[in-house]
C-alpha cells in the first residue's frame, strides 16, 4: 500500500518532531518489524528507552479518531490503576499526536519482555495473563466508562450465515476455487447444526478487542505488557477470553487444556469465569471471525494463515469443548 512518504523520510520527521515535543536526543534507534502497515521504532534517548508509532495513513481511515483517542485516554488510565501497559507521552494534552506533515502519531515508554509463538505460552505465563486479563476487564467496567446501549458486533442470524456461506460457495465453483471451497463448506455444515440461542448469555462491556499473541509481551514467567489498545470499544467480554484462549492455546491442531484451566484459574484470581462461559467464548470467536479468515480474496502475511486454521479447528470442534473442558481427559486432536 503506497504511504506517499519513504520509511527513511518519515522516521527523519517524526525524529524531530519527538525530540522538539518531549526535549528527547534520541542516541540510538531500532525499527520494530511487527504489526500491519503502521510504523515503529525503539528509540533510546537521553531521558530513557521509548517506543515510537505511527498510524498508516491508508489504514487509519477505517477508524474513528475519537474512538482511537479515548482508548488511548483508557489506556494511561488502566497504567496508573497498575494494568500491565504502555504508558502514553502527552504533549499540549493530547496522546495522539500530529506531525507538521500530517502524520499521526503516539510516543510511549519501551515495555520490556518478549513474544511467544501462537500455542507456545507456558502454564506460569498464562496463569499471569489470564490474572491481568481479568484485572483489565474490571477496570475496563468500573464505571469510569459509560455503557452503550448496543455492542459494535451485532450477531447475525443461522439464516443470514448460511445465506453468506452459500454466496461465498457460489463464488469459489464460479472461480474454480477448490480448496477455499472445501473449508467454506465445511463452515456452512457446522453453522446448520448451530445452536445461537446460547449467546443470549453473553456479556456486553468494554474490552479490548484485539487480544491475540502479537499484542502481548511476557518474561519468563509472567505477562510484561499488554499492548495495542487502538480497537478498544464496547462490546462482548468473551471476544477477549475466546481470541486469547484460541490464540494461547491451540497448538498443531490440539488444544493445550492445561493451559487453558491455567488462564481459567488466573482470571478467576482477578475476576469471575466459568468453563460454560469460557466454552462459549471459544464458539463466539469463531461465529464473529469465521467470515473474516476464510474468504476468496487470500490475506496476505503468516498471521491470517494461523487464523484461518484456528477457525477451521473450531468449526470442528464446537459441539466437543464441554468434554474437552475436562481436565482428565486425554488432549483431543482433529486433523481436516
Amino acid at each position: 500500500m503506497e504511504t506517499g512518504i519513504t520509511n527513511e523520510s518519515l522516521w527523519t520527521s517524526l525524529k524531530e518532531e519527538v525530540e522538539t515535543r518531549f526535549g528527547f536526543e534520541v542516541e540510538k534507534y531500532t525499527p520494530i518489524k511487527r504489526g500491519w502497515l503502521n510504523q515503529k521504532w525503539k528509540i533510546e534517548t537521553n531521558q530513557g528507552v521509548y517506543l515510537i508509532k505511527q498510524y498508516n495513513r491508508e489504514r487509519i481511515k477505517l477508524y474513528d479518531l475519537q474512538t482511537i483517542q479515548s482508548a488511548l485516554q483508557t489506556q494511561n488510565r488502566l497504567f496508573s490503576k497498575g494494568l500491565a501497559c504502555p504508558e502514553l507521552l502527552s504533549y499540549k494534552g493530547d496522546l495522539l499526536q500530529k506531525s507538521a506533515e500530517g502524520e499521526l502519531f503516539t510516543v510511549m515508554r519501551f515495555m520490556e519482555g518478549r513474544l511467544i509463538a501462537p500455542g507456545h505460552v507456558s502454564n506460569e505465563q498464562i496463569q499471569s495473563l489470564g490474572e491481568e486479563v481479568g484485572k483489565l476487564h474490571n477496570l475496563l467496567n468500573d464505571g469510569t466508562l459509560s455503557a452503550k446501549s448496543e455492542t459494535l458486533f451485532k450477531l447475525p442470524s443461522i439464516e443470514e450465515r448460511v445465506e453468506y456461506w452459500q454466496t461465498e460457495l457460489n463464488k469459489c465453483d464460479e472461480q474454480g476455487l477448490d480448496q477455499i471451497r472445501s473449508l467454506m463448506d465445511f463452515q456452512k455444515t457446522a453453522t446448520l447444526t448451530f445452536n445461537i440461542e446460547q449467546f443470549e448469555n453473553l456479556t456486553p462491556g468494554w474490552c479490548h478487542r484485539d487480544l491475540w499473541v502479537d499484542n502481548l509481551l511476557f518474561s519468563e514467567n509472567h505477562i510484561t505488557a499488554i499492548l495495542d489498545f487502538d480497537r478498544m470499544n464496547y462490546d462482548y467480554l468473551e471476544m477477549d477470553i475466546g481470541r486469547l484462549i484460541i490464540s494461547t492455546c491451540l497448538q498443531n491442531n490440539t488444544l493445550n487444556r492445561k493451559a487453558v484451566q491455567a488462564f481459567l484459574t488466573g482470571y478467576n484470581n482477578t475476576n469471575e469465569l466459568s468453563v460454560e462461559r469460557l466454552v462459549m467464548s471459544l464458539r463466539l470467536v469463531w461465529y464473529m471471525e469465521s467470515t473474516w479468515w476464510i474468504d476468496v480474496i487470500p490475506h496476505e502475511g503468516e498471521p491470517p494463515k494461523r487464523f484461518q486454521q484456528e477457525m477451521v479447528w473450531l468449526a470442528g470442534h464446537l459441539e466437543q469443548l464441554e468434554n474437552m473442558m475436562n481436565w482428565k481427559k486425554e488432549e483431543v486432536t482433529f486433523m481436516f
